[in-house]
């Protein structure tokens, strides 16, 4: 699986994920995180994020970046056009206690997040909103 890592489904083996995790920290090795909880092909905009994903950062005291993928129109095709923007680092201020660290992460990614998508001017797919 190329080095990913899961969701556990159980509380007995979320130990053992924070425990992989950490041990990729540790080897200074990239952990990527997606604080959206899914993936949502060609999504132009940035939904909310579970500050959970930021925890890792906080406790580890390690820099976050983010990549934002934005989509342009292309000359030819029916495909965008695809840009990523990385940004970081983003460091937890030593002034705030963990909680407020990693809200403190969570709202500036976000909000760099956002900066960056508006830079896409293509919409490929359509998601709308659907009432159950």
């Amino acid at each position: 699986m190329l080095g990913a890592l899961p969701i556990p489904d159980s509380i007995k083996d979320m130990k053992k994920f924070i425990e992989g995790v950490e041990t990729r920290i540790n080897q200074k090795k990239c952990v990527v995180i997606y604080p959206e909880s899914h993936v949502w092909p060609y999504y132009t905009k940035i939904r909310p994020f579970n500050d959970g994903a930021f925890k890792f950062q906080v406790n580890q005291n390690v820099p976050a970046f983010c990549i934002t993928t934005t989509y342009y129109k292309r000359k030819f095709g029916k495909k965008p056009g695809i840009k990523a923007y990385v940004d970081g680092p983003f460091m937890a201020d030593e002034t705030l206690n963990k909680k407020q660290n990693i809200e403190k992460l969570s709202k500036e990614i976000h909000e760099c997040m956002n900066r960056r998508s508006k830079k896409s001017n293509y919409e490929y797919i359509k998601y709308k909103y659907k009432e159950i």
